[in-house]
């Protein structure tokens, strides 16, 4: 990557002008320009290991992006997975493959009813799974997976 045609642009929940500007001059950039609330470009920034650094001890995400990059032209599509994006609930369906779909119901409704929390739920959904191979995932790709309708116009 030709780092001299690059910006960086960091944001964070801890992203601070003061953090910003000390960040420009680790990786030489030529101006920082404010484009959130926290959120900075630096412009013309050269790519350094002690940024990748500095971001994980800050927990601030970054990316170097083409100058010629414009933020307008970015988008974001956030979305439940399992019957929304696609039309099947893949977690019922290993469970149906591993013979402990009736288990795995039980315990979604018991969340959804809200006596035991997602996390918990989760786990001992996934619990009831261990020991599935890779080859399981394949078959439910193979046997059913499929696009929802709905979102395929959002989606480039």
């Amino acid at each position: 990557m030709n780092t001299a045609t690059h910006h960086l642009v960091l944001q964070g929940p801890d992203m601070q002008e003061n953090l910003a500007q000390s960040m420009a001059v680790l990786c030489g950039a030529r101006s920082v320009q404010h484009i959130g609330e926290r959120a900075f470009r630096l412009r013309e920034a050269r790519q350094r290991p002690e940024i990748v650094e500095v971001c994980r001890g800050w927990r601030i995400d970054y990316a170097y992006v083409p100058a010629t990059q414009r933020l307008d032209g970015f988008g974001l599509l956030a979305m439940d997975m399992d019957s929304t994006l696609i039309t099947i609930e893949c977690i019922d369906e290993l469970a149906d493959f591993a013979g402990v779909k009736n288990e795995v119901r039980d315990i979604t409704q018991a969340a959804m009813s809200g006596e035991i929390d997602f996390a918990e739920s989760l786990r001992r959904r996934v619990a009831l799974l261990e020991g599935l191979g890779t080859e399981t995932l394949e078959r439910v790709y193979g046997n059913g997976l499929k696009f929802s309708p709905a979102p395929k116009p959002l989606i480039r």
